[in-house]
């Protein structure tokens, strides 16, 4: 759901930042015992590199956190990502 929310609903957002056509990947959700944090691994698919390589990681990390909390949620996150450009 949360890559679906960053995808379609945050769609402008995503597009602006990391160029048209752009998509986030959730690579895995899970929770860490030793930090009492859930963990999300995003994969970011750029299409404009010049863009992309300012702003990343900062607006992935705020696109994730919008669409977590979009959802509901109110847990502390750790995030871990990946940028990706073709």
């Amino acid at each position: 759901m949360l890559e679906h929310l960053i995808n379609v609903i945050q769609k402008e957002d995503l597009e602006l930042m990391f160029g048209a056509g752009s998509k986030v990947m959730i690579e895995s959700v899970t929770y860490s015992t030793n930090t009492k944090k859930i963990v999300i691994h995003t994969k970011v698919i750029a299409t404009n590199i010049d863009d992309s390589v300012d702003i990343f990681p900062t607006g992935l990390n705020m696109l994730v956190n919008e669409g977590w909390k979009y959802m509901g949620y109110n847990e502390e996150l750790t995030l871990v990502n990946t940028l990706d450009v073709i």
